[in-house]
């Protein structure tokens, strides 16, 4: 559900959505409640709903908190990783003049590679959360390349010895960049976010507020901030897919900066 929200519903949509859904419940709640039972007896429990509205809030307060900067740190670490592919990418690139007569054919299957990442590994990893074919055959290309290639004095050597330590460094950031375009909040997680908001936003139906019109804007505005909070969560959880997402910009700049080296 939570990917495709993401992929077909626009980012501003769905964060109106999310608050609506929240509202409309809530206030739905809070009017049966109040149909149901009389003003009377609310008011009798309200230090009790009190006492106990607080634990509840702090509780699930510290929850949402705890999921929230956990999702920016997944997030700002994708960001990080697709930025150092693509530097990666650049300095790779501009060593490889370095190989002589290989040269050529390693920038050739470098430039081709920042391409298809750009081109096709993004938009795939945005509507379908993996790899593309064609950019992991790519990366073999590039690794074919630099075997093809045999080192023949001590520059050579020392150069070619730090390109195949990057060349790896690069296998390893784009695999951490298609788990993170994967990976998600698990089931169960979400399952405990959906039911402390009822219970949060429920356990203020409970209270004796002679004036209707103030209750029903009291919870109004903590659904609100709770749907949007979950919205930020949502949202953030698949850092590339989404119109909230991070934006292949790093490897755009490497391929535009790769002109400059030939």
């Amino acid at each position: 559900m939570e990917k495709f929200l993401l992929v077909h519903v626009p980012t501003l949509l769905l964060a109106v959505l999310c608050v609506g859904a929240a509202v409309g419940l809530g206030i739905g709640g809070l009017l049966l409640v109040r149909r149901s039972v009389a003003l009377s007896t609310l008011e009798r429990h309200n230090d009790v709903a009190g006492f106990i509205i607080a634990v509840i809030g702090v509780l699930y307060a510290v929850l949402l908190a705890f999921v929230v900067v956990i999702s920016w740190q997944s997030f700002d670490s994708a960001t990080q990783t697709a930025n150092s592919e693509a530097e990666l990418v650049v300095g790779l690139y501009r060593d490889a003049s370095a190989f002589g007569p290989q040269t050529e054919a390693i920038r050739r299957e470098l430039h081709n590679y920042a391409q298809l990442v750009v081109t096709r590994e993004w938009p795939a990893m945005d509507k379908h959360q993996h790899e593309d074919l064609r950019t992991d055959e790519s990366l073999d290309d590039v690794w074919t390349a630099y075997r093809a290639f045999t080192p023949q004095n001590s520059t050579q050597e020392a150069f070619y010895s730090d390109s195949i330590r990057r060349l790896n460094d690069l296998q390893n950031d784009r695999e951490d960049r298609l788990s993170d375009a994967s990976t998600e909040l698990p089931g169960p997680l979400w399952g405990v976010l959906l039911a402390g908001a009822v219970i949060t936003v429920g356990f203020t139906y409970f209270f004796g507020v002679g004036n209707l019109r103030a209750h029903t804007l009291m919870v109004a505005a903590l659904a609100a901030i709770i749907g949007l909070t979950l919205f930020l969560i949502v949202s953030l959880d698949l850092p590339y897919t989404g119109d909230f997402s991070v934006q292949p910009t790093g490897m755009q700049r490497a391929v535009s900066a790769l002109a400059r080296y030939r």
